[in-house]
């Protein structure tokens, strides 16, 4: 029922039968409704802004460089100490290992100037 309509109503109908505490539960019950919906709308729209900002921020910072990525924790050879330079050829040994395209991997590692590969290309020559 249309709000206007049924203040109306209730102007020309009988006073003595009408409750106010009814309607003014009715009246707050639906602004309080109503400011749900408004509250519910804005705090979806913000949500979405936000996750798109927070989409967007990732997405600018990927790359197809993976020298951007390796860059970032290995040193050259000559200066690592003996432990990170197992673990490095051992995660190249690994990456060889799994790898479901070889040439890609060693590609990847060539690419990284991974002392191994480069001496592996020229036959152990340098």
């Amino acid at each position: 029922m249309n709000f206007e309509k049924h203040i109306k109503e209730i102007t020309y109908s009988n006073v003595n039968s009408l409750d106010e505490s009814i309607f003014l539960e009715k009246l707050h019950s639906k602004r309080r409704r109503r400011d749900i919906k408004k509250f519910r709308i804005l705090n979806g729209l913000s949500a979405a802004v936000f996750v798109s900002l927070l989409g967007w921020a990732s997405f600018s910072q990927l790359t197809d460089d993976p020298m951007i990525y390796v860059s970032n924790d290995l040193k050259p050879m000559e200066i690592m100490d003996i432990e990170t330079e197992i673990y490095v050829y051992e995660l190249a040994d690994y990456l060889v290992d799994t790898s479901d395209d070889i040439w890609e991997t060693l590609a990847f590692l060539d690419e990284m100037n991974f002392e191994t590969i480069a001496i592996k290309n020229n036959r152990g020559l340098e």
